[in-house]
């Protein structure tokens, strides 16, 4: 038969918050071992003639929280080889109690049976004390192991174990980041006899002049969007869901699709413009702008019973943790090359694809041309249709212009336009094989050209209609020399 440990809530210390099981399972248990004695109740549970022992000797003799619960599972475990073990923690045992948790992780299900007893937690107590009611959902953490990303302000929060004034100067920092500081909150202790003390604060007064121990907790109100100091992905999501609805924004309700199409595009630019002038702070607001149109797409969607933006965002994910096997499987990539390889080899098996023409077809048509064309020939490399070299591709570049060059001679339309995307798509491969984004280097390219020709504009001393090609031919040559240093220019 398994060894058995209860695990019993002792509440936050007050006789009448015992459970009628926990209460039983105290006065039965043969062995009945206490996290704590120092807890409001172990002088009551002496008086009703219940022995225990206490883990408080593991506190004082180790020199660091990563030696306490091992040693406390090793003591438990040795005790339950002998008969059933009552483990009473303060509170909840599921809530913010750190014992509970090693316990269920360290302890073979095959080896030891668990039972929970629950209890009154020190998150009831805070929330009932403070009269506050939290309909609208409740969130609890622990203080010394707050994971800021974990503060949802749209929902009340109740943060335990504020042990001490440090842990409340190091919390207080934390919640500014993401609460305003004025907001009025609650910090809440117990007194010996279980009692609980409130009061009501400003948050950047927290740590000012108060008494914290490991009873000490803190209630943060739900706040509503206008509020908020940050925002999280979530309130995007619901600001969208306000903006579509029936008492919404009549600019907003009428979008659809196609609609957004162009919007969608300006976005991308916009972003591509931000990162070549390398302001962070424009690409910031940029990017913020293409994910309003992700989420904007996945509200229409939504309402059409289509797909949700969790959808989107639970298939990107899957698609990152099933790309990426040399990280979340047992797939070996140790170079950025064979991760390509990877990608492409586990791409083409999910869409399907069994030849490779059927690779080139899947790149989108409604792509720019250059970078269609870019991407096209980097597939096709990679089956080995590809130069050898770069010098290789420059000379075909050659050949194609003077193809080019035999047809306009010809004065054929139709071999013009032809032989002309041979040579652009010709000066593609030479990019590729130089390493540059083609559709970046022509937009830099044509970016120099308008600084140039403004130079000319404004070095000019008549009209530009009415100078000679050859006049602004030479201003063209000082625009050069005058922007030397600058080759973006």
């Amino acid at each position: 038969m398994r060894p058995r440990i209860i695990i019993a809530g002792l509440g936050t210390g007050r006789e009448e918050e015992l459970t009628l099981g926990t209460l039983k399972a105290l006065e039965e248990a043969e062995c009945l071992v206490l996290r704590t004695g120092e807890h409001a109740l172990a002088p009551w549970l002496r008086e009703r003639g219940i022995r225990f022992t206490t883990l408080d000797g593991v506190y004082n003799k180790s020199e660091s929280f990563d030696e306490i619960y091992p040693e406390m599972i090793r003591r438990i475990t040795a005790l339950a080889e002998k008969g059933e073990v009552v483990v009473a923690v303060p509170g909840h045992p599921m809530v913010g109690e750190r014992l509970t948790l090693e316990l269920i992780k360290e302890l073979p299900p095959a080896g030891f049976q668990v039972e929970i007893l629950p209890g009154i937690s020190q998150a009831d107590s805070v929330i009932a004390a403070s009269g506050r009611c939290c309909a609208e959902g409740l969130k609890i953490l622990t203080a010394a192991e707050l994971p800021v990303s974990q503060l949802d302000p749209g929902l009340s929060t109740v943060i335990i174990g504020i042990s001490s004034s440090i842990l409340a100067s190091e919390l207080k920092i934390q919640l500014l980041d993401v609460y305003p500081p004025d907001l009025t909150v609650v910090i809440s202790r117990q007194k010996a006899d279980g009692a609980v003390l409130t009061e009501e604060i400003p948050l950047h007064t927290l740590d000012h002049s108060r008494s914290f121990d490991h009873t000490s907790c803190l209630y943060l109100p739900a706040l509503e969007l206008g509020q908020l100091e940050n925002y999280s992905f979530r309130h995007l999501v619901e600001i969208m869901e306000i903006l579509r609805s029936d008492e919404g924004c009549p600019w907003d309700r009428k979008q659809d699709h196609q609609s957004l199409r162009q919007y969608l595009i300006e976005e991308t630019y916009e972003v591509l413009e931000a990162i070549a002038m390398q302001d962070m702070d424009k690409l910031a607001e940029e990017l913020g702008d293409v994910l309003l149109q992700v989420v904007f797409h996945a509200r229409i969607a939504g309402e059409r019973g289509e797909f949700s933006i969790q959808d989107v965002i639970t298939g990107i994910c899957r698609k990152m943790i099933d790309r990426h096997t040399h990280i979340f499987g047992d797939a070996r990539a140790d170079t950025a090359e064979e991760v390509v390889g990877n990608w492409e080899a586990i791409k083409k098996k999910e869409k399907g694809l069994k030849s490779h023409t059927q690779v080139l077809r899947d790149i989108p048509a409604i792509l720019p041309a250059l970078m269609r064309s870019y991407k096209v020939q980097k597939k096709a490399a990679l089956v080995g249709f590809d130069w050898n070299r770069p010098e290789d591709a420059i000379k075909k570049a050659g050949e194609e212009l003077k193809e080019l060059e035999e047809a306009y001679r010809s004065g054929d339309e139709n071999a013009i336009k032809e032989e002309l995307g041979d040579l652009l798509f010709a000066i593609v491969n030479v990019s590729r094989f130089l390493n540059q984004e083609p559709e970046l280097t022509l937009s830099a390219a044509t970016e120099k050209f308008i600084r140039r020709f403004a130079y000319i504009e404004e070095h000019a001393d008549k009209p530009l209609e009415e100078m000679t090609l050859e006049e602004m031919d030479l201003l063209w040559n000082q625009a050069k020399s005058e922007f030397k240093a600058d080759p973006g220019v």
